[in-house]
């Protein structure tokens, strides 16, 4: 190893921060990332758009704080971001590829980092700060070679987090077809609002239920609660009963959606009856932002002990909840989740000394929520349960491979091991990251994505994901336009020296058509005077274990991609925006370029025969083809 400076390694660009008026949270132009606010473990999450880029961050680069009590947090980009003053990125000068150690190296030498820079109470890191940091560098071989093994345990972790977030969406839409939707199956079978079935207007609710169904308080479904608890965090006197404290900052990554850090404190013997138990739910009372209420919720399974060397419980500023039957849990989890999303908490806060107290006992002996059939919620228990049984292994795992790459991570770059002997060494640990984790690569390219054999239940996963994500039943147009693209666009190789003009965008399918009208597991619903496409409510359970399937999460994958280019509000008709994203990318991988002008020339060679328009690009105005040229690149 040589010592050299971050600049003989790596590229800095510091963020600058494009003009208020051109910053929006309207999803046009590109992603904006501000700072810390929209990191999560891995990847940011956007939540504002501009149209006049000034320092931008490209896929695979580095995203690190510069500024503030974050300084030095890092995350990666999944896709081009215009970045602003509290964020630089970060790139290696030969590849992207070796990222991942340029990461860790600044991982190691982090503290080295802060102890040099400005700022009376933050640090605040400048370009020169980070130009200037000297360190130990390997040579380019063992760096690639460092950056695949660091590589590899992050894509695993990467992998679960997808599987999960696969299995908690199906176990939601499942949910929301049955208990919202109201389309569980009746006695033969058959949705039960959609085959017309019996509704009566609940005075209560101000709604219309099934017939079966009551309501009742949040309070009637609730056995008994138990407060939350401090200790110490060091045996003294009587304070000997050691456990992890779940806060408020825990409770999103106690299901998956974060980091779990519960602090280890010893509490009093006799508070020992405050130790969570299985089925217990956690709720947050004190805390929440402007923009996030308090109410935040979180749920206890077996498996979720299992991540855990102590027994739990939750903190003062939370409060654990007992339900009076066992079957009620996951009703409970998703109908508690659909009135936070909504937003109704805000209206149950109170507040002292500056922080928002949840109104806990005034809103379960108010709020009214519909009461389902025992055996209704029972058979929802026993799809749920094996959902949410996985999706706490997964996390297991993952904290696992965390704990793997943080012992390893010192190790490696101060020349104590070396790759060999990691995988020499250490191959029982490590046989987890060698699971294939191909089945979620965008590049992955499948000879015949649509086989005769499994035609009817992919048409039906894709209406299953279009609803699930933008919550919209779609009609047969929408639907063949795109089960037709996702065909060809994973036959590319085959397509790529066809003639141009023989495959226009838009082109139907009459296989695709006839597994649309005669698709088994799926049903006809009118919406106003459209016809639109839905699951029958007695499919769920077989499409949702189909989608888990490993073999078919390529599929998955693919159509979750396509279903959310299609969500781009570049253009506010969806077959229109369906047409111009088909239309670009076929053009791009006609010309092997993304020049707007050669693609729009090339539009203007592509007649059409609908719409009263001459070509393409007289349908498709230029600012719409650079912004979708834009997209389809950055999806690639």
């Amino acid at each position: 190893m040589n010592k050299k400076k971050l600049k003989d390694i790596a590229s800095i660009t510091m963020g600058q921060s494009p003009e208020a008026k051109y910053v929006s949270v309207e999803k046009k132009g590109i992603p904006l990332l501000n700072g810390p606010a929209e990191f999560t473990e891995r990847y940011p999450i956007p939540v504002q758009y501009t149209l006049k880029l000034k320092r931008s961050a490209e896929p695979k680069d580095i995203l690190f704080c510069v500024r503030g009590s974050t300084t030095g947090r890092m995350n990666i980009a999944d896709q081009k971001y215009a970045i602003g003053r509290g964020l630089a990125s970060i790139r290696h000068n030969i590849s992207p590829t070796l990222n991942t150690y340029v990461k860790a190296l600044i991982e190691v030498n982090l503290k080295k980092l802060l102890g040099g820079t400005s700022g009376s109470v933050f640090p605040n890191l400048t370009k020169d700060n980070l130009y200037n940091l000297e360190c130990f560098v390997h040579s380019e071989y063992e760096q690639k070679k460092i950056a695949k093994t660091l590589s590899d345990i992050d894509a695993k972790i990467e992998l679960n987090n997808k599987i999960n977030q696969e299995l908690e969406a199906m176990a939601k839409t499942l949910y929301d077809y049955w208990f919202v939707q109201f389309d569980f199956p009746d006695a033969i079978g058959k949705p039960y609002k959609s085959s017309g079935r019996k509704m009566v207007y609940n005075d209560d609710l101000k709604i219309e239920i099934p017939e079966s169904w009551s309501s009742s308080t949040i309070s009637g479904w609730i056995a008994n609660d138990k407060s939350g608890d401090w200790g110490k965090e060091q045996v003294e006197g009587n304070y000997t009963e050691k456990v992890s404290c779940i806060r408020g900052a825990d409770i999103n990554g106690l299901n998956g959606k974060g980091e779990v850090k519960a602090p280890e404190r010893y509490i009093l013997e006799k508070n020992s009856h405050k130790i969570l138990e299985v089925g217990d739910f956690i709720i947050e009372i004190s805390g929440g932002s402007p923009t996030q209420s308090t109410g935040r919720m979180a749920f206890i399974i077996e498996e979720t002990l299992e991540r855990f060397e102590n027994p739990l419980i939750c903190s003062n500023f939370c409060k654990a909840v007992t339900l009076k039957e066992k079957h009620m849990l996951f009703n409970f989890v998703y109908e508690w989740n659909r009135i936070y999303d909504a937003g109704v908490l805000f209206g149950w806060e109170g507040k002292t000394s500056g922080i928002k107290n949840f109104l806990f006992e005034s809103f379960v002996t108010n709020y009214k929520i519909a009461q389902p059939p025992k055996e209704l919620m029972e058979l929802f228990y026993k799809k749920a349960k094996p959902i949410h049984a996985q999706i706490q292994k997964n996390l297991q795992q993952n904290q696992k491979l965390a704990d793997l790459r943080d012992w390893l991570l010192p190790m490696l770059m101060n020349g104590q091991v070396t790759v060999g002997e990691v995988y020499d060494e250490s191959d029982v640990v490590l046989g987890m990251v060698a699971e294939p984790l191909a089945s979620y690569s965008k590049d992955e390219t499948l000879t015949d994505l649509f086989p005769e054999s499994n035609l009817y239940v992919e048409v039906a996963c894709l209406v299953a994901i279009e609803k699930e994500m933008n919550r919209i039943s779609r009609g047969k147009t929408w639907i063949q336009k795109t089960a037709n693209h996702l065909k060809e666009i994973k036959k590319e190789p085959k397509l790529k020296n066809v003639p141009f003009e023989e495959f226009p965008w838009g082109m139907f399918s009459k296989t695709i058509a006839q597994a649309i009208d005669n698709n088994p597991f799926l049903t006809k619903a009118n919406v106003g005077a459209t016809t639109v496409y839905k699951l029958r409510s007695n499919k769920i359970a077989d499409i949702t274990q189909w989608m888990q399937a490993p073999q078919n999460r390529s599929f998955v994958e693919s159509t979750r991609a396509i279903v959310s280019m299609y969500s781009h509000r570049l253009i506010e008709n969806d077959l229109d925006r369906i047409e111009l994203l088909n239309t670009v990318y076929r053009c791009m991988q006609k010309l092997g370029t993304s020049d707007f002008d050669l693609i729009y020339n090339e539009m203007r060679q592509w007649p059409m025969k609908e719409d009263g328009f001459a070509n393409k690009a007289e349908k498709f105005k230029p600012e719409e083809t650079r912004h979708m040229i834009w997209f389809v690149k950055n999806l690639k």
